[in-house]
């Protein structure tokens, strides 16, 4: 499979963009209705006027609940990061196969 070279250029810059875009951010950071905002901040405002037993059942939940928004957060940054590339393969491998069939006989192993 032989990539366009500006195009592989063009993947490389853009994933060294976003990862230093990205990277900062992208070990404990979530997005709350638009916001940014650390996962130890969403749990300490998530619980800020629970006091006694009810405290930390809420810390409990926060802190499953920010989890798995900080996962959700991270799996969409390493999309964007690595989109141009995912979208690049699923428009060049199907148009390539339309414009260049295979041989017939290609995949057939050579007599002896």
């Amino acid at each position: 499979m032989r990539l366009s070279r500006y195009m592989v250029v063009l993947c490389a810059i853009w994933v060294i963009a976003m990862t230093w875009r990205l990277y900062p951010q992208f070990k404990d950071t979530l997005r709350i209705d638009g916001r940014v905002m650390s996962y130890a901040d969403y749990v300490a405002e998530s619980c800020a006027e629970r006091i006694g037993p009810a405290a930390q059942t809420c810390l409990d939940e926060a802190r499953s609940t920010g989890r798995r928004l900080v996962a959700r957060e991270q799996a969409k940054s390493l999309l964007l990061i690595e989109a141009p590339l995912l979208a690049y393969l699923l428009i060049y491998l199907p148009v390539k196969r339309l414009w260049h069939p295979a041989a017939p006989g290609a995949g057939e192993a050579l007599p002896q």
